[in-house]
């Protein structure tokens, strides 16, 4: 049991942290880019106007989890994220700049932010935290290996407490490229950040247990998802889903479907996450998140914290 104690989003609805009101799902924009926040709060501006969307995004939506959390670098075993494209938009930057100077004189500062552990190892500098910091770039599983990294640094420090996020921009090429694959889909981009521990004191939520697998097969995918909500088929429970198969399930509970607000997105199950902690929030009840990208699937199971 992994309890959750604070988080904070930043996506096409806005800034969604621990104490912001559930977002109206029929506000977003059909472009799927993320609204952002006036940054000020959390970054120097000297700092702010060298950094890239996912940069940005990121290391606001981590300190603002942090933050409302009340905790400090001292409290903290490890920072954990996931990433599956990275800083796209200073590697594109620097990438381009080579070719057109001719590999010579170039600026270093989109080479040092487009490395993937850049997201992780700006929180650190932030907050000064010399602690366990690892990036996970596995493709639609990045946020979930972050998770299992977090997880097993809980079990070793059982007071500490880990930062968790998934971050992911998106630029005109990576729209280029998908929608010249698939013409209907739509991409998305955003970060999402939580602190946890394995206290329930002052914790918002308590993720149970969390199963990911890879499949292809919609009967497969459904036979395992149903499997999960049978547990829970006794009681009242909320099925937040982001996936764009149709999979058929057996018992159908109330659902919420988020897959048009976050969209094409390999790191958008930690998005969806954090709408299921803010849905359990609201109705207090088990909540269920099932997540697919493509062939990568990950189910989330969500339960008030009881006092």
């Amino acid at each position: 049991m992994m309890y959750i104690h604070s988080i904070c989003s930043i996506n096409a609805l806005g800034m969604i942290d621990t104490h912001s009101p559930l977002p109206d799902l029929d506000n977003c924009p059909p472009s799927l880019d993320a609204q952002e926040p006036a940054y000020a709060q959390w970054i120097p501006p000297m700092q702010l106007r060298r950094m890239s969307k996912g940069l940005r995004m990121g290391l606001t939506a981590a300190k603002s989890a942090i933050n409302d959390a009340g905790v400090t670098a001292a409290d903290l075993s490890a920072i954990t994220v996931g990433t599956a494209y990275g800083m796209l938009k200073d590697s594109e930057s620097f990438l381009g700049n080579m070719v057109r100077q001719n590999e010579s004189m170039l600026n270093p500062t989109a080479f040092i932010q487009s490395t993937h552990n850049t997201i992780a190892g700006a929180i650190a500098l932030s907050i000064q935290c010399n602690v366990h910091n690892m990036t996970f770039v596995h493709k639609a599983q990045s946020f979930e290996s972050a998770l299992l990294d977090a997880e097993l640094k809980l079990l070793q420090y059982p007071q500490q407490k880990v930062v968790i996020g998934g971050v992911d921009e998106k630029n005109d090429t990576l729209e280029w490229l998908l929608k010249g694959l698939r013409k209907d889909i739509q991409v998305g981009e955003g970060a999402s950040f939580m602190v946890a521990g394995n206290t329930p004191d002052k914790s918002i939520a308590a993720l149970k247990a969390y199963t990911q697998f890879k499949t292809n097969n919609k009967s497969v995918a459904a036979e395992k998802v149903q499997a999960i909500i049978q547990q829970y088929t006794h009681q009242p429970f909320l099925l937040v889903k982001n996936y764009s198969e149709a999979i058929t399930l057996e018992h159908t509970p109330e659902q919420v479907d988020v897959h048009e607000v976050i969209g094409y997105n390999p790191t958008g199950s930690s998005m969806a996450l954090i709408l299921g902690i803010k849905y359990l929030q609201q109705m207090n009840m088990p909540v269920i998140v099932v997540n697919s990208c493509r062939a990568f699937w990950s189910v989330f199971e969500l339960l008030p914290v009881t006092a």
